[in-house]
């Protein structure tokens, strides 16, 4: 039967959710809000991977400062304006010449998110986000409930803190890798002293206390719904993922890139592992799958339906996955015939306790459905069949739209997906310039070489990564797409001449050319595997 921990869940799909990636990935949640949010809980964790908590800063008064004029939000004709005593304050400890200056050069700092139309996301000023020049300009998103703001985590636990979890047991082993990664990122946030001097000023004016004691825990005992939890087969199953995932961010920040530079490849890394995460747990029983990625930007419609077909099959891995947690699910809540037989009179003499039970109180448009469906079941037969049919239609669309859309806006966001309006193939997997680099940099040494083929074996044997002729033969895609071996060519081709253009190769023929990454090691040391 249904734990006690599964009965404060109150939302069907996020049960699932949980059990299959963990407590909890939110569809609204942004590529690059993963890779702030991380960032947030690293440096409130005083940049430790063993800390069971960390601290969240509001930083409240900073973000009037930068997002004054804007509005409150969607559906808000509220503008935020700063009080009278709070300018007197500001041009006191800022001269007043200088305020428009600082102003504007911290609103550019501002991390701008795009919908689908590429249209700007309509965010409040509490929920804007800014390049993390320094540690002083991370903060945690904020909701305004009245006229009150308070922490934001949607009552569940957010992704940047489960990908940290990740890390944490991606170096559990491995120590020099962690402190490495610990240090290196401590070096790229406290490099900026003058943003600390300046954010110190701004503060000061508004007469801001952050709340020391205000430490969110990212472990516990129990099962929380504050606390962030990966499943608990997740850290054995996935051992050797996630060890991947630390291995592929050391490499990354052993480049002498700033923080601002490396801000976008680590948006392509950590949507891209995010992305492996949640297909490898998807898998019902453990099988290969892989990334055919169009290099050809659509323009060879072949190649363009095929990586179209990969991008749905990642999708149709996790439609099977839920259909396969909403069975078990059911079999949970229902118990046996006997027991359904001995529930059936109780559950319908108190629906709602039934509705509780199966963790669907919030639901509302379907709800008095499944009630009138309940009432007319007679027999163990009736709820294992009409009623279960009715439960599975009510909850699949929501459950399906929401947790598609996790994957659809983590690929898009992480540069490795496109979406394309009014084709019947919306997303396909493609490669984007920042996405390319991330590639390079995680695969080849600081100012080192690899050959070109042995490059996309190294993408194709780590990341299931198909783009060329080799692995489309070894993965089956070939077979499988019965398309002229020239198309492949074409595709690897395409990759080829993207590599140029980013300065990533250098060829000596047309048959030899070298991947190469330009950059030279951060100034600490890094081992590779």
């Amino acid at each position: 039967m249904k734990t006690v921990a599964e009965n404060s869940l109150d939302k069907f799909t996020s049960q699932l959710s949980a059990r299959i990636w963990g407590h909890r990935f939110k569809d609204g949640q942004r590529g690059p809000e993963y890779v702030l949010e991380f960032l947030n809980v690293l440096y409130g964790t005083n940049y430790s991977f063993s800390d069971d908590c960390y601290q969240r800063k509001r930083s409240v008064g900073l973000r009037k400062f930068i997002f004054e004029g804007v509005k409150e939000g969607s559906g808000s004709r509220d503008i935020l304006v700063l009080k009278e005593q709070e300018k007197e304050k500001l041009f006191k400890a800022i001269h007043e010449n200088d305020v428009h200056v600082l102003k504007q050069f911290l609103r550019n700092l501002e991390v701008v998110l795009y919908n689908t139309t590429g249209k700007e996301a309509d965010r409040s000023w509490f929920a804007r986000s800014l390049y993390p020049l320094h540690e002083s300009l991370l903060y945690v998103e904020l909701r305004k409930k009245g006229k009150d703001l308070s922490f934001e985590r949607n009552f569940y636990a957010r992704g940047g803190e489960l990908y940290f979890l990740m890390l944490a047991y991606g170096t559990e082993k491995h120590e020099e890798r962690r402190s490495f990664i610990e240090k290196r990122f401590r070096q790229l946030l406290t490099k900026n002293k003058i943003i600390e001097k300046v954010v110190d000023k701004i503060t000061s004016a508004f007469d801001e206390e952050e709340e020391s004691l205000d430490r969110a825990r990212l472990r516990s005992t129990s099962s929380e719904e504050n606390v962030p939890l990966l499943p608990s087969s997740a850290p054995l199953e996935n051992e050797r993922l996630f060890e991947s995932f630390a291995i592929e961010l050391e490499s990354l920040l052993s480049i002498d890139l700033d923080i601002y530079e490396m801000f976008n490849l680590l948006t392509s890394l950590v949507c891209f592992q995010l992305a492996r995460y949640m297909h490898e747990r998807a898998h019902i029983q453990s099988s290969n799958h892989y990334y055919f990625i169009d290099c050809l930007d659509g323009s060879n419609k072949p190649i363009f339906q095929l990586s179209s077909i990969s991008f749905e099959q990642h999708e149709n891995l996790i439609k099977a996955k839920f259909e396969h947690e909403f069975e078990l699910k059911m079999k949970n809540v229902f118990g046996s015939e006997e027991e359904i037989e001995q529930q059936l009179p109780l559950w319908k003499a108190d629906p709602d306790e039934f509705i509780s039970k199966m963790g669907l109180g919030q639901m509302r448009s379907r709800k008095q459905i499944i009630i009138s469906t309940l009432s007319r079941c007679s027999s163990a037969s009736d709820v294992t069949g009409r009623l279960k049919r009715m439960i599975r239609e009510a909850v699949s669309d929501q459950l399906k739209k929401h947790q598609l859309n996790i994957t659809r806006v983590i690929s898009r966001d992480g540069g490795f997906a496109t979406y394309r309006r009014g084709s019947a193939s919306n997303y396909r997997y493609t490669i984007s310039d920042a996405f390319l680099q991330m590639l390079v940099f995680t695969k080849v040494k600081p100012q080192e070489k690899m050959e070109y083929h042995n490059f996309l074996e190294s993408i194709y044997e780590d990341y299931g990564i198909v783009i060329g002729e080799s692995q489309a033969k070894n993965s089956g895609v070939y077979d499988q797409s019965r398309l002229n071996i020239r198309y492949f060519n074409d595709n690897e081709k395409a990759l080829r001449d993207k590599l140029r253009h980013n300065g990533l190769l250098i060829e000596f023929s047309d048959a030899t050319a070298m991947v190469q990454n330009p950059y030279v090691s951060s100034t600490m040391e890094v081992s590779y595997v």
